[in-house]
């Protein structure tokens, strides 16, 4: 088993790596947690795989529970969904000494997360990821967010779990495109400040998709011991943390134009080369840099282009503008963009020309 600790001023907690991990997860519970009810907060496609699992590992250990389905996507992600899901909680008997289990992908992380950070003003809050984009970036950190009309994510907490429990095994039943979706973020780190892991990543890459090798390892621990630097030094996001962001604003304006009928992944996948793109127009990285990075994305079947994203959307740049203004990083009504200078050395950058950035969009209609 691997462990690796997320070390915060506060809350600090560890990260467990292991294959069948759920009798593992159910003995901490009873040990950690005795007489306290586990409270499964999952979506309708991880229960058919993983809830039955889970929950005979915690009747094995004697350890009580409830178990909750919402409906998978980002279309969860809403005060419906929350305020559904906080009822039936209330309604079946809940108190400060339960356990919720975010059982799933990043929105299930997000949704429960946010839940344990207000129910009864906070109860604790363990993450089971199930998905490479969870597992790799969306489980470590604390941030947990609901989506509104106006965009993603723009309500919600830090909100630190008390430990996070991955099984690479759940991999296996990820749909490829689930997959591939994730890998985009793995991808993100290596732009953000390790142009040695994005050379492996290219080196590496028909091994990458084979869950049987031990790349899959490698690539997991490489991320969260990256992000777990960063939270360390900035856990609330007021500066360094932004770099996580990487491809994220224009991400975020598309999935938003899209009514979030798009994976997140796939976003980012357009969202870092948009990136990249606006830091070669400003003088801050190469043409090759751009090309290297598209070629690799290109390859892993990841979409580099809007009309792979929808073929039937009628793309408004105006549109997309408008909704990067109310990206999370906006400072003084002015958005703040993580650029690059080549692949592994990303930077935040204020003050983008309008015209600028309507010239990059315009680049991805092709």
């Amino acid at each position: 088993m691997i462990k690796i600790r997320i070390d915060l001023a506060k809350n600090s907690y560890y990260i467990f790596l292991k294959n069948n991990i759920f009798n593992y997860v159910a003995k901490c519970h009873k040990k950690n947690y005795p007489g306290c009810r586990a409270i499964i907060i999952t979506d309708n496609n991880v229960k058919k795989f993983y809830l039955t699992s889970f929950t005979n590992n915690l009747s094995k250990n004697n350890v009580k529970f409830n178990s909750y389905c919402v409906f998978p996507g980002e279309k969860s992600k809403s005060f419906h969904s929350l305020e559904n899901l906080t009822d039936k909680i209330i309604k079946k008997g809940v108190n400060r000494n339960d356990v919720i289990y975010a059982l799933g992908g990043g929105v299930i992380g997000d949704l429960a997360g946010f839940l344990s950070s207000i129910l009864l003003r906070g109860i604790k809050f363990i993450q089971i990821p199930t998905t490479l984009l969870s597992q790799v970036d969306s489980s470590v950190g604390g941030k947990t967010a609901i989506n509104t009309k106006i965009g993603k994510n723009l309500v919600g907490t830090f909100f630190q779990p008390s430990a996070v429990f991955i099984d690479p095994n759940t991999l296996i039943t990820l749909p490829k495109k689930e997959f591939l979706a994730g890998y985009a973020e793995v991808v993100k780190y290596s732009i953000i400040d390790d142009k040695l892991f994005f050379n492996w990543l290219n080196k590496n890459s028909k091994d990458t998709f084979n869950l049987k090798s031990e790349n899959i390892y490698k690539i997991i621990t490489t991320c969260i011991k990256k992000k777990a630097k960063i939270v360390k030094l900035d856990e609330k996001e007021k500066k360094t943390r932004m770099l996580l962001n990487l491809g994220h604003t224009f991400a975020h304006a598309l999935e938003n134009e899209l009514n979030y009928k798009v994976r997140h992944g796939e976003a980012v996948s357009v969202g870092i080369l948009m990136a990249m793109k606006l830091s070669q127009k400003l003088g801050y990285a190469k043409k090759e840099d751009y090309y290297v990075l598209e070629n690799h994305l290109k390859s892993s079947k990841l979409p580099i282009k809007l009309k792979q994203l929808s073929n039937n959307k009628n793309w408004q740049i105006k549109s997309i503008i408008n909704k990067m203004q109310t990206d999370k990083k906006s400072y003084k009504g002015n958005i703040q963009f993580i650029l690059c200078k080549g692949i592994g050395a990303a930077f935040i950058k204020k003050d983008i020309d309008t015209n600028l950035l309507k010239k990059t969009i315009e680049e991805f209609y092709i």
